[in-house]
């Protein structure tokens, strides 16, 4: 699903593990929300997206299925969670009111981007689920704040919102499966940059040019508002 970026400032309604309450254990817990995650990770980075179980996660903590339960409710709930972690990183530190909103959007959205290209499976679950989690909404309210700094009415600010969305999630996911297929397929790779019918589109297939498609999102943005 793609970013959620446009509904940051209002109380968006979806069933989420991050509007859940934790469930309240009488004895000192063996696990911990954040020991799954970790696992939860651990076993992605491995083995990939498709290995992702309850079941598969619980062995790689040494645990039975069931004391899962009491923190997370489903495998999305484990997804969820471990896309949120990783983007801990690119949520710290984000770019102060003093900078340009240009320069805002671009550094906000490059983390972004970064982080989720670093896990393949990051980027292949980002483009199927609403990204709810305290740093991805972090992220995604800096650059509505910067969008809304832009001078450009309403409508252009919807409009350019939705453009960082979609550069976002779309170069990432497609810089993944590019990844994927070049290792998993090196000649296959290899046919699609002979079979391009010009040098920009060979070049497209090799490059994901995420800051410059990044960069004409914006000079369109900033040439509608003057127009």
């Amino acid at each position: 699903m793609l970013l959620s970026m446009a509904d940051t400032g209002s109380e968006q309604q979806f069933e989420s593990v991050f509007h859940r309450s934790p469930r309240k254990r009488r004895a000192k817990p063996a696990l911990s929300r954040d020991r799954i995650v970790g696992g939860t990770i651990a076993l992605l980075d491995r083995d990939g997206a498709s290995a992702l179980t309850m079941r598969k996660v619980a062995a790689e903590l040494g645990v039975h299925a069931t004391s899962l339960y009491w923190y997370v409710e489903r495998r999305e709930d484990l997804v969820d969670l471990a896309v949120d972690e990783i983007l801990a990183g690119a949520a710290s530190d984000l770019p102060g009111v003093d900078v340009s909103w240009d320069l805002a959007v671009r550094e906000t959205a490059r983390r972004f981007y970064t982080a989720l290209t670093g896990h393949t499976w990051a980027a292949e679950f980002a483009g199927s689920r609403p990204l709810l989690g305290p740093n991805a909404v972090a992220l995604s309210r800096r650059i509505v704040e910067a969008i809304q700094g832009s001078g450009a009415d309403e409508e252009g600010q919807a409009v350019m919102i939705r453009a960082v969305s979609n550069q976002i999630l779309g170069a990432a996911t497609s810089a993944v499966a590019m990844r994927v297929a070049k290792a998993n397929h090196p000649e296959g790779h290899q046919e699609a940059v002979s079979a391009a019918v010009a040098k920009a589109d060979a070049l497209a297939v090799e490059n994901t040019y995420f800051d410059q498609a990044l960069d004409l999102v914006l000079a369109g943005a900033e040439a509608r508002r003057l127009g």
